[in-house]
């Protein structure tokens, strides 16, 4: 990834005659939950933010699910997120939208992405497919915009263990402006709970394989264990690992914590060097009713 470009907000072809701009935004964690494993998320289901990282892993949710974030970046900059599904019998719907607001300093404004998908289930495995909508507005007014698509494949063995793929930027078209910089990621993970995730020990691993296009193959992926009493009320805690491009300036690991309670939950996670070089705090609260 040319994360260094990314932190300036840079094209990503600056001697090309209409060179493309790099939507930051599709390339941070949505979900509080998956930054503080890596940025692993593909194959970790139950919560409405993984429709970002795969729109197939909502397909194990049986209620409505609300999830929202928050992540704050140095001299003002900050992420927000908010995802919600809702499951109808074999299908589940899902959606969400997350903004980027950079520094006054910097060249562009914000970045906009909106997804919403469709998913089916039947048996273990479910397809998902989702429409992404991303813009990028400048501080001159100008506005990139672009409409992409992506699928899903999980399996989930029942709450034991999962194993999905999911396949993003399928089929770009650029809307308004310049082109943006969104290239084919194919990501394949696989989660495991250790332990019963019906009893009060909790401990949970996921790996993750990414391919992206035009870019080097790494790993991400993560651990999270705790306990949470047959009441619903629990404390977890998380750690996550990288592999980072050289020179890129980020951190390779990660870590945080979570609260569980009877419908929701409350999400921490931290990073200490992020895109913008600069320590990372994010908040992230799920509804469950």
């Amino acid at each position: 990834m040319r994360l260094g470009f990314l932190a300036l907000a840079a094209p990503a072809a600056a001697g090309a005659q209409d060179p493309s701009v790099v939507p930051i935004v599709t390339r941070l964690p949505a979900s509080v939950r998956s930054a503080a494993l890596g940025g692993s998320g593909v194959a970790l289901t139950g919560y409405a933010g993984a429709v970002f990282d795969n729109p197939s892993a909502v397909a194990p949710l049986r209620v409505t699910t609300v999830e929202l974030a928050w992540s704050d970046y140095a001299a003002g900059a900050g992420q927000g997120m908010g995802a919600a599904s809702l499951r109808v019998g074999a299908l589940t719907l899902a959606g969400g939208a997350q903004y980027l607001r950079f520094a006054d300093t910097a060249t562009v404004r914000d970045n906009l992405s909106w997804v919403a998908a469709l998913v089916y289930r039947g048996g273990l495995g479910a397809l998902g497919a989702d429409v992404r909508y991303v813009s990028i507005e400048d501080t001159a007014g100008q506005v990139n915009r672009a409409l992409t698509s992506d699928l899903g494949l999980t399996f989930a063995m029942f709450d034991i263990a999962a194993l999905a793929v999911a396949v993003q930027g399928i089929g770009t078209l650029r809307a308004t402006g310049r082109k943006l910089d969104m290239p084919t990621v194919t990501r394949l993970g696989f989660t495991l709970n250790f332990v019963d995730p019906q009893g009060v020990p909790r401990f949970l691993g996921t790996l993750e394989s990414i391919w992206t296009e035009g870019d080097e193959h790494r790993w991400v992926g993560g651990l999270e264990g705790g306990v949470v009493t047959h009441g619903g009320v629990g404390v977890l805690a998380r750690i996550g690992a990288a592999e980072v491009p050289a020179g890129s300036g980020l951190s390779s690991l990660s870590a945080g914590a979570g609260l569980v309670f009877p419908g929701f939950g409350l999400d921490y996670a931290y990073q200490r060097r992020n895109v913008f070089g600069e320590p990372v705090h994010r908040l992230g609260l799920r509804f469950s009713p």
